[in-house]
């Protein structure tokens, strides 16, 4: 059982060290980043802590996958492998559980803790055991792939953003229209097989354009209904949520060509961090976006011909 937490840590120290970081100073950013973000999110939203709460044990049913611990179970006994399973999760529980504790909310936070150790004896709780339908059937594979797993984060900011007018909250509705487009920018996270590139007659830049404009319209309708809520509601904060409405895309502009700068690969973790660096600092898009179509379309030239 230990051998597979060592062999865990080193993968990523690895990894770390094959794109160009320190991993010491990587695990200190990111504890910073943590922190940061959680604290941001308890500072500007009503019912933080569920929502907290609720990224948490998604982020555990997650790490539940089939496909992830098959080869786990493979090497490992029954017992190990639950045992690992356990230790994992509550590992990854820690941070979450810490900073509840510092908030003090005592009893969301050892309900889930209670609740991931549970889930550890779980292979990965699907949302559906039927395809979902969705309203990007004609052109494939991000949003559809996407929204058949994700659909209920979309149906989560719907919700945050009724409540966020019912109680007059517009970050509330401002932190629902950001989770839609994070959603979004998730769906670039895995590369489509090969063959889903190839087979298109355009060349890379014409490829690159219009999955630029794909990702645009599809992330512009999945957001429409909270946008114009907001709008509606907020009439004197319109100008804010435009604003939010265009980095959003944005964001999801950048996800997709950071995709294409590594592909067919995984999104490497320089990609990774850029991403994730923007995200702190909206205004490096503008140089981030161009960075990025210039490295995904000198890529795809070997691709598409």
């Amino acid at each position: 059982m230990r051998f597979y937490f060592v062999i865990q840590y080193k993968r990523i120290i690895r990894i770390l060290k094959e794109a160009g970081f320190n991993p010491y100073l990587a695990f200190c950013v990111i504890a910073i980043v943590f922190v940061l973000l959680s604290e941001g999110l308890f500072h500007n939203v009503m019912y933080a802590n569920y929502i907290y709460s609720l990224f948490f044990l998604a982020f555990i049913n997650n790490i539940g996958s089939i496909e992830r611990n098959e080869f786990s179970k493979n090497i490992f006994s029954v017992v190990d492998y639950k045992k690992i399973r356990l230790l994992e999760n509550c590992i990854i529980a820690i941070p979450f559980f810490i900073f509840l504790v510092y908030k003090q909310e005592y009893v969301i936070a050892f309900s889930s803790f209670l609740i991931g150790a549970v889930l550890s004896f779980f292979n990965k709780v699907n949302t559906l055991s039927f395809a979902t339908p969705t309203p990007f059937y004609k052109q494939p594979f991000e949003f559809i792939v996407g929204f058949r797993k994700t659909f209920w984060m979309f149906i989560l900011g719907y919700i945050l953003t009724c409540i966020a007018i019912s109680v007059g909250n517009f970050n509330l509705g401002i932190f629902a229209l950001i989770i839609t487009f994070l959603t979004a920018m998730l769906f670039y996270l895995k590369p489509e097989p090969l063959f889903f590139v190839w087979i298109h007659s355009d060349n890379s830049i014409k490829f690159l354009w219009k999955k630029i404009k794909m990702a645009c319209l599809h992330s512009t309708f999945l957001s429409l209904p909270i946008f114009l809520m907001l709008v509606l509601f907020f009439p004197d904060k319109a100008f804010i949520v435009i604003i939010f409405e265009i980095i959003g895309m944005l964001f999801v502009v950048m996800s997709l060509l950071g995709k294409y700068v590594s592909y067919p690969t995984d999104i490497n973790p320089t990609v990774g961090f850029t991403i994730g660096l923007t995200l702190f600092f909206p205004p490096l898009l503008l140089l981030i976006i161009p960075y990025f179509y210039f490295q995904s379309k000198q890529n795809l030239q070997s691709i598409l011909k």
